[in-house]
């Protein structure tokens, strides 16, 4: 099982965004050392609880103080950008970094950013749909270039001159292009059997259930053309010591920063009427959501063994994931933070492989 890290980053919206930023980059830095393979940098622009705008201007202050992790958009939401410039972008940052980017992909989660850049009543989908196919296909066309559609028109034929070397665009450093991934956070097995079939591949939101997880198992199994390439990322949020007090008190206790993620997301469902996506069954209207029951069904916590036995016995329980994606949440206590981080590269990802089989 591979190893894998993502950030939304949610902190206290009074915490300063200096440190904020400082805690991201060191997070960053210490996984690439304890031998975590990816991190996954969340964005939104108009969040007061997640700071980061942009994941690829996040990525590129990282590249050059971190040696083997690959660094991942997550994601960047394609309906707010140009997709001649997202193209370009990509391809730069991935010569930048000689090919430790993934490219992951959305349609925007965040109804403010939406409304912000004057998509909130648009078909969110099909402009998502019609930029990530321009975006390929700027990357696999030669100039000039011709692409129409829908939202955009990207053409460089009237002023396309190849002795002047000008109207071509950059090509990316991995070919045919970075790793593409999809993020979920629904049971929609037909989008994730689409994606699948695309070659995309697929990182499952630490908000969902086991009985939801399922369902995405399943949709990669209908979809997936090379089992060979399939690499499916779970994300859970895990806090790793062997001080059985510590745990409750830093994952459970309303003080926990465990707490805090949860409620502030729990509060923005609520307001866009998808609270229901937390259920162990969203068609159940009589099911009951509390933080407290929430923390105990999603926080994998305890010492090495014990968090190693959890993540095998949900592999065991939902399908066949490829990596397990460790959730950071913000360093209230950067010891106990740096430790359990730590702890996951050190003990628990070894103890995975070593039982595994």
């Amino acid at each position: 099982m591979n190893l894998g890290y993502f950030t939304f980053p949610v902190h206290p919206k009074n915490k300063p965004l200096t440190i904020s930023y400082q805690e991201d980059t060191n997070a960053i830095y210490l996984i690439d050392k304890l031998g975590f393979e990816e991190a996954f940098i969340g964005e939104h622009l108009t969040d007061q609880y997640e700071r980061i705008t942009s994941s690829l201007l996040f990525i590129s202050t990282l590249i050059h103080n971190t040696k083997k992790i690959k660094l991942a958009t997550g994601v960047i939401p394609l309906p707010h950008h140009n997709p001649a410039q997202i193209a370009s972008d990509i391809s730069m940052i991935d010569h930048i970094s000689s090919g430790r980017l993934i490219f992951g992909i959305g349609p925007g989660s965040l109804l403010s950013d939406m409304e912000a850049f004057q998509t909130l009543n648009k078909n969110r989908n099909e402009m998502f749909l019609e930029s990530i196919d321009q975006i390929q296909k700027i990357w696999k066309f030669k100039p000039p270039y011709k692409i129409r559609g829908k939202y955009w028109n990207i053409n460089t034929k009237k002023t396309f001159d190849k002795k002047l070397s000008i109207g071509k665009f950059m090509g990316t450093f991995q070919k045919p292009h970075p790793e593409i991934v999809c993020t979920s956070l629904s049971r929609n097995i037909n989008a994730i059997q689409s994606l699948s079939k695309k070659g995309w591949s697929l990182l499952s939101s630490n908000f969902l259930q086991v009985e939801s997880l399922k369902f995405h198992y399943d949709g990669i199994l209908k979809g997936i053309k090379n089992k060979k390439k399939k690499n499916w990322r779970v994300a859970r949020k895990i806090f790793v010591n062997e001080n059985k007090n510590i745990v409750k008190d830093y994952v459970f206790s309303t003080n926990s920063p465990y707490y805090m993620t949860l409620v502030q997301v729990m509060k923005k469902l609520k307001k866009y009427g998808r609270l229901d996506v937390l259920k162990k069954n969203p068609d159940n209207q009589k099911e009951k959501l509390s933080p407290e029951e929430l923390l105990k069904d999603l926080v994998i916590c305890g010492g090495a063994n014990y968090v190693a036995e959890k993540i095998l016995d949900l592999k065991e329980k939902i399908g066949n994931f490829d990596t397990i994606t460790y959730v950071g949440i913000d360093w209230k206590n950067p010891n106990l933070a740096k430790n359990s981080l730590s702890l996951m590269g050190k003990k628990v990802i070894k103890i995975i492989n070593k039982n595994s089989n």
